[in-house]
């Protein structure tokens, strides 16, 4: 963590030794009004004190207010100014990650642990690196300017007894710190649960409310909030032993201080005006080394979020090494006796496919649920590390050798859940392409996606705002918005995986017939239940627990008379499918 810190004030060495001087400089100023004090008392106490001399002491303490307020000003603007802007550099290295990071990495990492990191721990390594280092600077340079005053000025054996106290104090904070370091961690992740289970909730409210579960929940969410409450307490009362440990021994110290110096006095070694000027630099020195106590416990804080922060910038998502090659299209597409498992689970989740998909084609995937549809197609998404045996070819190579990001570029890809920004619907759909022109290839994705009579529907039009995920708007609409905006990147491989589950029939076979007219000389792959959506293809293959059991055209799947042949009929008398143009 100090080694990040560092190398951060080495990219920005002008502002920090301009704002460190700066610093020193007010904390030496700091000394002034003391020692014009002291001066102040003498001459009072030998009827040396007159009109012009008291001007000349008023005059001198305004001059000293205004550059020490001009000098904390300075230096401080400086340092919180670096600090906000260090905080948005570890904001953008930890959000590259997450945008860099694989399936397998957002299954580790609840989505309310990573917000808190990427908020509240960031936050609190920026308060170490800008309110920490005020105190270092600040409260440290008044800590030396005092010493060396106190030292060198007034009694260097008075001011070594007044510091036994602050010593003792020092190694109790020692000790303190390492139960506020403990206790940190534990709130820490108290509210990231808490921050989970918020999230949840506003995802299944309407699930809880069809299920009369608020009540339940409710109860939940009281229980997970009284436990970050109490354990906020535990941490309070850790912090809150500095401050009062930081009272005891700082008076003790003053006290002693005080009675040292009255003997002093009597003795006639030491001035009236030097003893309370004496008091005056303890007091201050009490208040520095309070201050610095602070430095413990936000250095406890921040080394907790950064190692927190760090794991998740530095964690692995168990990919492989990019390729080096780029790709201009997508001839062919081939799995070798490919098999695939999860690393969480025992078993295969797809076992030896083979199958083989040319420019141009259409291939239907269907089966069972569960039965290893959508791993297939997190496979060529390179979502999760390509492992067990067989190899996926892509234009004659393996698909290792191309760019991850590269082939992502090629892939216009409709997921299962359909992820919809709280936008209007004019920007999700170009997030598939800013660039596409809004006069002719906006319109015509959105007719392409059979979304044209709904959106003319819509009050707003395209400037609708459609809410978090899509929440004003319904699953059919959803999808429709979400294949709009696949079709109009006008990518070299479609894939809808299950994306057509909520539109009727008729809608259906709409947005299929579009697509085979639009992206004849282009590869699509569909997942689906409703074999409706497949019956245009040019193959088909039937998986079941991770395997092809059957394969081949819509008609040739008709003619074996097995799984195929029986969902089709079954569904056909549901009026789910269609056997109308089937080859």
């Amino acid at each position: 963590m100090l080694q990040s810190m560092w190398n951060y004030i080495k990219k920005h060495p002008g502002k920090y030794i301009f704002g460190g001087m700066t610093a020193v400089f007010t904390s030496i100023l700091y000394i002034f009004p003391n020692y014009i004090i002291q001066l102040f008392i003498d001459d009072i106490v030998t009827s040396r004190l007159t009109q012009d001399v008291l001007g000349r002491y008023l005059f001198f303490l305004f001059i000293l207010m205004i550059l020490i307020y001009a000098g904390d000003v300075t230096w401080l603007r400086i340092l919180f100014g670096e600090s906000y802007q260090f905080q948005k550099e570890l904001r953008q290295t930890g959000f590259k990650s997450l945008l860099g990071f694989r399936a397998s990495f957002y299954e580790t990492f609840r989505s309310g642990d990573l917000m808190t990191r990427m908020t509240s721990d960031i936050d609190t390594i920026g308060m170490l690196l800008g309110y920490g280092l005020m105190i270092i600077l600040g409260d440290g340079a008044l800590l030396l300017s005092f010493l060396a005053v106190m030292i060198f000025t007034i009694s260097w054996q008075v001011t070594l007894v007044s510091l036994i106290p602050l010593l003792i104090f020092g190694v109790i904070i020692y000790f303190l710190s390492k139960e506020v370091d403990k206790r940190y961690d534990a709130i820490r992740d108290s509210v990231a649960e808490l921050s989970n289970e918020v999230l949840e909730v506003v995802d299944g409210v309407r699930v809880m409310r069809a299920y009369g579960r608020k009540d339940l929940e409710q109860k939940r969410f009281q229980e997970k909030t009284q436990k970050v409450v109490d354990k906020a307490n535990h941490l309070a009362i850790v912090n809150g032993l500095f401050g009062q440990i930081a009272k005891a021994f700082g008076g003790l110290s003053i006290a002693i201080g005080l009675m040292y110096c009255s003997y002093l006095v009597n003795l006639g070694q030491l001035s009236v005006g030097k003893l309370v000027s004496f008091q005056l630099y303890l007091a201050m020195l009490n208040g520095t080394i309070w201050g610095m106590t602070e430095i413990v416990v936000i250095y406890q804080q921040g080394k907790v979020s950064f190692e927190k922060l760090n794991n998740l910038i530095k964690a692995n998502d168990l990919m492989e090494a990019d390729g080096h090659l780029t790709l201009d299209s997508i001839e062919s597409i081939e799995f070798q006796d490919y098999s695939f498992k999860y690393k969480e689970d025992d078993k295969e989740t797809i076992k030896n496919l083979n199958f083989t998909l040319q420019r141009g084609e259409t291939l239907g995937i269907v089966g069972k649920t569960g039965s290893g549809k959508t791993t297939i197609i997190r496979q060529l998404l390179r979502q999760y590390p390509i492992s067990g045996t067989g190899t996926i070819i892509l234009n004659g190579r393996d698909i290792h050798e191309y760019q991850r990001e590269n082939l992502e570029a090629m892939i216009g890809y409709v997921p299962q859940e359909h992820i919809l920004f709280s936008q209007t619907v004019k920007y999700n759909i170009l997030f598939g392409n800013s660039e596409a022109n809004e006069e002719e290839q906006l319109p015509q994705a959105i007719e392409n996606a059979a979304f044209t009579k709904d959106l003319e529907r819509m009050s707003e039009g395209l400037k609708t705002l459609i809410g978090e995920k899509g929440v004003s708007i319904s699953g059919g609409q959803k999808q429709r918005v979400s294949i709009a905006r696949a079709l109009i990147k006008e990518p070299e491989l479609l894939i809808l995986d299950d994306s057509l589950s909520a539109v009727d029939a008729k809608t259906e076979r709409a947005i299929i017939t579009n697509i085979q007219s639009i992206r004849g000389d282009k590869t699509n792959i569909i997942v689906t239940h409703r074999l409706s959506a497949v019956n245009q293809a040019d193959m088909i293959i039937v998986v079941d627990d991770g395997r092809i059991v059957e394969s081949g055209s819509p008609k040739e799947l008709l003619a074996n008379e097995g799984w195929y042949y029986e969902q089709f009929n079954k569904q056909k008398s549901e009026g789910g499918a269609e056997n109308e143009n089937i080859h």
